[in-house]
């Protein structure tokens, strides 16, 4: 799937790209979905997820036995950490993958998960299991 986040992330750059992850009941993502960033306005350094579209995926998702466990987004030329603005805007139950992107490719990628009051975000591991 890093593969997949990767292109997607490669192919919006120079604006952001953003998805969802899905995952079983114990948070291992085993599918990725592309959303279309709908920010109204420029999109180097924000995206938006149209709930509508959030909405019918976690349906599909749901009627798979699985859950959408977080948001994967890209940073173009800008680290892979979670910005003011996108914890302003997250929610504390998701994880946040977020991609590292430039001209030459993706850097970097770490996850996030947001506190209740949207303060601060504490990176979590990312363990690639094989098969």
């Amino acid at each position: 799937m890093f593969d997949e986040i990767d292109a997607h992330a490669r192919e919006a750059y120079p604006e952001e790209c953003c998805g969802l992850l899905i995952a079983t009941g114990e948070k291992k993502v085993v599918d990725c979905v592309r959303m279309k960033n709908e920010y109204p306005g420029p999109k180097q350094d924000r995206y938006h997820i149209d709930p509508l579209e959030l909405y019918r995926t976690d349906r599909a998702a749901s009627q798979r036995g699985l859950v959408v466990a977080g948001i994967y987004h890209s940073h173009p030329d800008y680290p892979a950490t979670l910005s003011r603005f996108d914890l302003d805007h997250a929610f504390p139950w998701y994880s946040y993958l977020v991609v590292s992107v430039g001209r030459g490719g993706t850097n970097d990628r770490k996850s996030w998960t947001p506190n209740e009051k949207r303060t601060r975000a504490a990176e979590e591991p990312i363990e690639v299991v094989e098969g």
